[in-house]
């Protein structure tokens, strides 16, 4: 086959990619997509969890590949140490990270290449669309690739980053339980410094695309050489020093932060 031949359900292609469009499925496609799902992918299909996009990728209306995106993983060892965040900072901002649940390439397709494509298409649109569906973006996505049936050379491909593998868990009735068979994680960053905004401080303005963001905090030097607590700490305490529980600094800047939130 030539590089630039794709042979679709018997019928042939040629400049195919020109015309590969990955785009979310339209209401009345909804149970083709599930079906479809159900019957070819190696999991099958019941449902996404939580937070959800569906998604085809067709070459000229044919239908090439599916893709399915769900609420991140609850808990993911490897993903919250290289992100860095705390626990509390995780429960607050999991909603920015998404998992592809499911990805299938349709039976009787041979498309080169395919599965990098699609997945860099979707990629590049997916936190637009989120934020047009569920009013926020996203700026990571995972997936969980098993060893024993995969190699994740299609994400790797597609410039996703392996950080290592699971211990065999996965979540039940509201716990986890111990099912024996690790998967490799694989993340893909959907806006620059994704770990960084992720665990900032304060809630990063790339977060909160589209709601009214006044002042970016964790670009402002606060406690650094020349930063706010300390310009602050040389002002005047006019106050009488009899019953001060708190340090000047500290009060003007929780008033600070109080006056530029509104």
């Amino acid at each position: 086959m030539h590089t630039e031949t794709a042979i679709i359900r018997g019928r042939e292609f040629s400049a195919w990619a020109g015309s590969l469009q990955v785009r979310p499925i339209r209401p009345d496609e909804r149970e083709t997509w599930r079906t479809l799902m159900a019957t070819h992918h190696y999991l099958g299909f019941r449902g996404l969890v939580g937070e959800s996009l569906y998604y085809v990728a067709c070459i000229e209306n044919e239908w090439v590949a599916l893709l399915g995106w769900a609420a991140a993983a609850w808990m993911c060892r490897p993903r919250d140490q290289w992100i860095g965040w705390t626990r509390a900072q995780q429960w607050a901002r999991l909603r920015f990270v998404v998992n592809n649940a499911r990805f299938l390439i349709l039976p009787d397709v041979r498309v080169p290449n395919l599965a990098s494509k699609v997945l860099a298409l979707n990629t590049h649109r997916l936190s637009a669309d989120w934020q047009a569906v569920y009013g926020h973006p996203v700026v990571l996505a995972e997936t969980f690739v098993d060893p024993a049936r995969f190699a994740g050379t299609s994400y790797r491909a597609a410039g996703w980053q392996y950080l290592g593998d699971t211990q065999g868990f996965a979540r039940h009735h509201q716990r986890y339980v111990r099912h024996g068979h690790p998967k490799g994680l694989w993340v893909k960053p959907l806006a620059p410094d994704s770990p960084a905004i992720l665990h900032a401080p304060f809630l990063s303005a790339a977060l909160t695309q589209g709601a009214l963001t006044m002042l970016d905090f964790n670009a402002l030097n606060w406690s650094g050489p020349s930063g706010l607590r300390e310009r602050l700490a040389h002002l005047t305490d006019p106050r009488h020093r009899r019953g001060i529980r708190h340090a000047v600094d500290q009060v003007l800047v929780l008033a600070l932060a109080a006056v530029l939130a509104g």
